[in-house]
This record gives C-alpha cells, structure tokens and sequence, in this order.
C-alpha cells in the first residue's frame, strides 16, 4: 500500500481533499496503475452531484460519502504483461475520478496514450469530446449539413468544435455572452443567442439547413428555439440531462411541433455503443477518445480558452463552490497533482 490524497464529497454541499491507501501490487495482465497529474472536473454531472438539489434526473437521493471525476491524465507507472501499446512511464488520458493514484483495467476501461505535443493538462478534455461524439456516429446528418449545438458550457464547446473539425456548418447556441465569446476563441466560427439565432443562419449560412441538433444544455428552453431552427425531418439529440423539472414548453407544444415537422427527437447517451472496439459495432467510446486525442495533437480542437482554473486539489472545497455561485469567472476547472 502507499499513502494518496483524492476529493470526496463528505455530504451534500461538503468538499475535502482526504487521504487513502492504494493498493500498488502488481497489476494484472491487462491492467495498469497509473499516478495522476492533472483531472478535470465535468461541472454539469459533478455539480449535481454536489448539490443534489435536482428534483429529476439520475442522481436523487445521491448516498454520500462519494468520489467525483471521471477525466485524468497521468503516468503509466506499472503495466500489466498483456497490456497492448502502453510501457511504464507513458503518458495516458484514463476516465478516472480525482485521486492521485489509479488501477485501471484495459480490458474493460478505454485508455488512449497521450502523444507529444499534447499538454496533459488540455488532453484530460478527451473525456468531453467524447460525450457527444457517440451523436457524431450516429446522426444520419453528413458533412456540410447544418448543426446547432446548444449550450457552450465545457461539453458543448467540445461538441461544437468537434462537428466543425469533421466537416459540418455548426453555430454555437448560448444565451451567455461570456460562454460565445469562449467558444469563439477556440476557433469556432459562428456562436449566437437564443433571440438572434434564426437570423444569424441564414446570414451566415443562407440555405443550408439545420439537419441536427445537439442539446448539451438539458434545458426545456432550449427545445423550443431548437424545434424552430430544426429542418423537416432532423435530428434533436438530447446529450444534456433534464436536471431540473421546467414549465416552460408544455409537451403538447413540443409534440406539435415534433409531428408536424417529422422530427426525430433521441437521446444522445455516449455509452450506446460499445466502450471497446467489437465486431460489426459502429464505432465504440476508445474509437472516440482516440480521434479525439487526434484532433488535438493536430491542433483541430482548442482547449486552453476553456480553462479559467488550473489549481492544486488542496482548493477542491473553494473549485467547486466557484463553479456553482460565479459561473462567469469559473468556466472550466482542473485539478494539477503534480506537486501533490
């Protein structure tokens, strides 16, 4: 055993930084351990978690202690004997939570080597592009057809950037400036509003349509601007959860305007296909992450615009209540183990 720290959520509202044994025996044949420099928090799923206030939504009645994160990056420090492309001392993105130390099995987990050129502390954001690249798979949607990606938090700014990169019209949709103007500097190329967003598509792209949307932001609003925009017979692909009930769109106005537009609403759930490559599967989560670890080394997707906190584990508690009460100075926050 040797001595880690990792961030646990001792109640709802409460955020420490403890200290627990990792088991460091030797690694199976298909696992590794791996000692952690950087993990990011996914502020949507962690600060429901936290806050536990949502009246709907996977996460009632959360039991608490819990340990939150599933995005890191860090040192392959023992390999198992059947362990394919990794050696100790690679540098390799895990969905792991925030700890500083972790036995990861290859065989069930995705694990992608991080290559050179690629700052560990941008390739954790790996895990965000790969929410929504399940859609990217899936979506009947081809290159040059319109996208709108509502909400810019963390997941959607990946997403948006994601579809630009493999060849889509894609407007960003938020109705915070502060989130646009951070989703601009990544190098997407068109953001708006809510209100503005019908007029700046056919400014900007004239007559091409809206063939797919992808809602990151789990809102009931955002379901109305988006059966507007949609084309006859899109996609609505909700990869955000409901968190919270709304009575801002009755379902019979949502379902008038699915059945009168012929619109196919789904979800957007990453994990609908396989984690690991299989036979006849289109596609599978590591498949994901790996392109997307792609895309960064080749510099198609930016992060750094992203990121307004970068800061050792030991401020865990004052992170995430920044995440919570100052959403426009705390946008995207990771954890740096390196001098734990």
């Amino acid at each position: 055993m040797i001595n880690g720290q990792r961030v646990i959520f001792l109640d709802r509202m409460q955020v420490d930084l403890e200290a627990y044994d990792f088991d460091d025996a030797a690694p199976t044949a298909t696992e590794i351990l791996m000692r952690t420099e950087f993990s990011a928090i996914s502020s949507g799923t962690e600060l429901a978690l936290l806050s536990n206030n949502q009246d709907i939504g996977h996460w009632q009645g959360e039991p608490y202690p819990a340990h939150p994160g599933y995005a890191a990056v860090g040192r392959v420090i023992a390999c198992g004997a059947q362990v394919e492309g990794l050696s100790e001392g690679d540098r390799v993105f895990a969905p792991c939570g925030h700890a500083q130390y972790h036995r990861v099995d290859t065989g069930k987990t995705p694990v992608v080597k991080v290559p050179d050129g690629v700052a560990a502390e941008d390739a954790v954001y790996v895990r965000f592009c790969a929410v929504s690249m399940t859609t990217l798979r899936t979506t009947r949607a081809r290159p040059g057809d319109g996208v709108a990606v509502f909400g810019l938090g963390i997941i959607g700014a990946m997403a948006a950037q994601v579809f630009q990169a493999s060849g889509y019209e894609v407007v960003g949709v938020d109705l915070e400036e502060h989130r646009r103007q951070r989703a601009l500097a990544c190098g997407l190329r068109l953001a708006s509003s809510p209100d503005g967003l019908v007029d700046l598509w056919r400014e900007a792209l004239g007559d091409v349509p809206c063939r797919l949307v992808v809602d990151t932001s789990g809102a009931v609003e955002a379901m109305r601007s988006a059966t507007e925009l949609a084309d006859t017979g899109a996609e609505i692909v909700l990869v955000g959860v409901p968190w919270k009930s709304s009575q801002a769109m009755s379902a019979s106005e949502l379902l008038q305007a699915i059945f009168s537009k012929y619109l196919h609403v789904r979800s957007g759930w990453e994990w609908e296909i396989p984690t690991l490559p299989a036979q006849f599967a289109q596609g599978s989560v590591l498949q994901n992450m790996q392109h997307a670890m792609q895309l960064m080394a080749r510099g198609q997707l930016a992060v750094a615009p992203l990121r307004s906190h970068l800061v050792p584990p030991s401020e865990a508690a004052a992170v995430y209540k920044g995440l919570l009460e100052d959403k426009e100075t705390y946008h995207s926050a990771v954890f740096d183990w390196t001098g734990v």
